[in-house]
């Protein structure tokens, strides 16, 4: 899964004082801030209406929750190495001077890879394979070919190619998460 798959668009989120009656629109960009292990997401706050203040972001899991890189309406998330949803605070001030605060929750996903992730083997030929599911706690994954006679693949990943030349996919589904997958592309022919 690449960062290019995930679609942008605007969140509306209402900033409210608790008990107050003062309201502030704000769009948040990307919908839904998401982004995987291992790379960094901008996020823009838009205010809709005229804010008083300037605009802080916080990190509510203030142990393991990832971080901030810059403050303001334009702010860099550097997610954890763990995948899950972590939650940002933003808070404004209102044109009331009340202060005003919003939960953004974002999805860091994990970020799954197959070692080698292209290979040339001859018909018959072997080579091992290695998964790595970053962000989950475990590497283990079980392995699939996914055209029919496109050769084996153990457990472990140990990938035996048919004799018929071809192009053939391996695919590698995380044991704790079987909607993580990796995949690698086998080209089998004669060098």
């Amino acid at each position: 899964m690449s960062k290019g798959m995930f679609c942008t668009g605007m969140l509306l989120l209402t900033l409210a004082c608790g008990g107050g009656r003062e309201l502030q629109t704000m769009a948040i960009e990307p919908d839904p801030p998401t982004v995987m292990v291992g790379e960094n997401l901008v996020i823009t706050a838009r205010p809709q209406v005229e804010a008083a203040g300037d605009v802080d972001w916080e990190v509510e899991e203030r142990y393991g929750g990832g971080l901030l890189q810059s403050q303001g309406l334009r702010v860099t998330y550097v997610p954890p190495e763990a995948a899950g949803t972590y939650h940002l605070i933003l808070r404004t001030q209102g044109r009331s001077g009340r202060l005003q605060q919003q939960e953004v929750a974002v999805r860091v996903l994990p970020s799954p890879t197959v070692d080698p992730g292209l290979a040339r083997l001859a018909p018959g030929g072997s080579l091992q394979f290695r998964v790595r599911m970053r962000g989950l706690t475990r590497d283990s994954a079980t392995w699939a070919v996914e055209e029919a006679d496109g050769g084996e693949i153990t457990p472990d990943g140990h990938y035996t190619a048919p004799r018929r030349p071809g192009l053939y996919h391996l695919v590698a589904t995380s044991t704790l998460d079987p909607a993580v997958c990796a995949r690698a592309t086998v080209t089998v022919g004669d060098n």
